[in-house]
């Protein structure tokens, strides 16, 4: 408080004040020009200030200091401020307060520790008097049993030893009941396989919102078998499915059951039911397909179960299929690739390495055999004669812009008739229409594809107008036997009548394979 009876120390420190506390400039463009008249009458006062710079030596020191303060404060500004300043600051403590605070933590500590000193122990220790120092603990346990296990990790696994395998293991990682961090979703899930008692009472699961409703299937799967609940379930979850559920249990079947593949962060129930469905049916495993050629006679094929029937079955099964009379002959297969090697019928198919043969007469070559001739004409007559009778197959129609339909394939030497079976869910724009070509306006049917799944697709080719050469096709799916007879039948209707379109046809067909491999020269 000693400089505040300075009084342009005081001007000056308010204007300074005011110039850095205002962020406008403002204040500095006000007090400019006041500030500079101030510096003109300081300048009129330098004459004196230096005749009293003389006489400093007359002056004492205390009175010298004040006079000095007092006009040269007048020229001067308030001091800066700085970063480091004390002013509104905590001030530093020391370093004698520190070390003082170091010594007491430690002393602190020091009372904590408890300082032992080793002494030799006494050589006249009696130990019957004073006991053992560190004796053996007895433990009363029955000889012959095995030791009681006391702590309760231990009695935690012999009890999880005991719980048995679950085959939905793989889905534990979605129950969200030990998830910290993610978001998870409680659903109620009502159990349709239980009895009436346990099915109104709602299982409570947590799963994880990154769940698919497959995870959730399982993961409900794999509570249930952990809970020791009855009747099991069956492993393959593509017999369960989640649908809507009221909160009294009831299962809403107007709706339908949830997509396996969609998440469940996209749907907010709170109650579902978990129907089980019946066992999807297995699909069939494909038959092995064999091939026997018969020389210049065609060739057979056979399906066979599996590659570990015997050879000499094989046999037997191409001779009863081509109705091969028995007149004391033998005959052998060979594989197509090795001519004139007979192999080993004992042997299973596996061990052929193939399952492409030759059937052969014993000590013969390949060629025609009489007994075969003799059958193929008898066969070939009375497929020709039973041709012309009326026979329906039921096949599958296919179509270019919309998906296969079933019909009914009536074939006659007459007419060929394509009705349509009516279905549920066929609408009546797409429907097929029943049609009937006349067997003159037939010209061909070849079968196109036999597929290894035992389907084979074929083709009947007509004249759609008289007098024209303008053939379409229908294109039809049956299973390999069927579609073999169908192209049989009508092939023998054809050959018998000889019709000109069929005529034209034929023609048509070998002047376009002429003109595909010919080459100009």
């Amino acid at each position: 408080m000693t400089m505040m009876d300075d009084k342009n120390w005081i001007i000056s420190h308010i204007r300074n004040s005011f110039i850095t506390s205002d962020d406008t400039g403002v204040c500095e463009m006000v007090m400019q020009p006041e500030m500079m008249q101030d510096a003109k009458k300081e300048r009129s006062k330098s004459v004196s200030i230096g005749n009293l710079k003389r006489n400093q030596r007359s002056v004492p020191c205390d009175l010298r200091d004040s006079s000095m303060n007092s006009e040269g404060d007048s020229l001067s500004n308030s001091p800066d401020i700085l970063p480091d300043m004390d002013f509104g600051a905590h001030r530093l403590r020391t370093n004698t307060a520190l070390r003082l605070e170091r010594m007491k933590k430690e002393k602190t500590t020091q009372t904590k520790i408890r300082h032992i000193p080793w002494r030799e122990p006494d050589k006249d220790y009696n130990v019957d008097e004073q006991g053992h120092l560190y004796e053996k603990k007895c433990l009363d346990f029955v000889e012959g049993k095995k030791k009681k296990r006391l702590s309760l990790l231990s009695a935690k696994l012999e009890e999880t030893s005991k719980i048995p395998d679950n085959p939905f293991q793989e889905f534990a990682k979605f129950d969200g009941r030990q998830a910290s961090s993610s978001s998870t979703k409680k659903i109620g899930i009502f159990l349709t396989m239980m009895d009436e008692e346990n099915r109104v009472r709602p299982m409570t699961v947590v799963t994880l919102a990154t769940a698919r409703v497959i995870d959730l299937i399982g993961l409900i799967c794999w509570q249930y078998t952990y809970e020791g609940r009855v009747p099991p379930l069956t492993s393959n979850l593509e017999c369960h499915s989640l649908h809507i559920a009221e909160d009294d249990g009831e299962v809403d079947l107007d709706f339908p059951c949830l997509d396996n593949q969609e998440p469940m962060s996209k749907f907010g129930f709170t109650n579902l039911a978990l129907v089980q469905k019946l066992a999807p049916p297995s699909s069939p495993k494909p038959a092995i397909v064999i091939t026997v050629n018969i020389p210049d006679k065609g060739f057979s094929k056979l399906n066979v179960e599996n590659d570990q029937v015997l050879m000499k079955d094989i046999l037997a099964k191409v001779l009863h299929k081509r109705k091969v009379k028995d007149k004391g002959l033998q005959y052998n297969l060979e594989k197509q690739c090795e001519p004139g090697l007979p192999i080993e019928l004992d042997l299973p198919l596996a061990a052929m390495e193939t399952r492409e043969f030759c059937l052969v007469r014993e000590n013969s070559s390949r060629g025609m055999y009489p007994e075969f001739l003799e059958d193929l004409h008898h066969n070939t007559l009375a497929e020709s004669l039973s041709s012309h009778q009326y026979k329906s197959y039921r096949v599958s129609m296919n179509h270019k812009l919309r998906t296969s339909t079933d019909v009914q394939l009536g074939i006659s030497g007459e007419k060929v008739e394509i009705d349509p079976v009516s279905g549920k869910g066929a609408t009546k724009l797409f429907r097929q229409k029943a049609v009937t070509y006349e067997a003159e306006m037939i010209a061909a049917c070849d079968i196109m594809e036999e597929r290894p799944t035992g389907k084979a697709s074929f083709r009947l080719t007509y004249l759609s107008k008289a007098h024209t050469h303008d053939f379409k096709h229908h294109d039809f799916d049956a299973d390999v036997q069927t579609a073999r007879e169908i192209v049989q039948k009508v092939n023998n209707i054809l050959e018998l009548r000889s019709s000109p379109v069929r005529k034209d046809y034929l023609t048509m067909r070998e002047k376009k394979l002429h003109k595909r491999y010919s080459f100009p020269t």
